[in-house]
């Protein structure tokens, strides 16, 4: 446990070191939850003095903390989908069919999964009504 979380630290700070640097050049575009968590802190700091805002430490917790939640829920939502699909086989068909029309054979990517509306709307109908 002790070298996971020595490993892990180690990728956040290499994570937050980088950013910071981005952020020092001004090229960050604040689309990113770590770049909106380090200028608050630096703005934090610069209006209250250094004892308000948040240590490399305190941000490294915040990021696990994001991350290890982030982690859980998309599993959670993974396998209630799946269960949900399994419970009801004719939606099945409909979500293989869009899938296959969107992806064919080739790796799923962000762009095609925006475009997957009936496994969105089966999602959001099954679990809000169970049908």
């Amino acid at each position: 446990m002790k070298k996971i979380n020595n490993e892990l630290q180690a990728l956040f700070l290499d994570i937050i070191m980088e950013r910071e640097r981005v952020m020092k050049l001004g090229k960050d575009d604040d689309d990113n939850l770590l770049s909106m968590l380090l200028k608050s802190s630096a703005r934090e700091i610069q209006e209250q003095g250094k004892k308000h805002g948040l240590s490399t430490g305190e941000v490294m917790e915040e990021c696990k903390t994001f991350y290890f939640a982030g982690q859980e829920s998309t599993s959670n939502l993974l396998a209630w989908t799946t269960v949900l699909l399994s419970m009801h086989p004719h939606w099945q068909v409909h979500a293989r069919e869009e899938i296959l029309r969107v992806f064919g054979n080739n790796k799923p990517d962000y762009d095609g999964l925006n475009r997957l509306k009936i496994v969105s709307i089966l999602y959001l109908q099954l679990s809000s009504n169970g049908n």
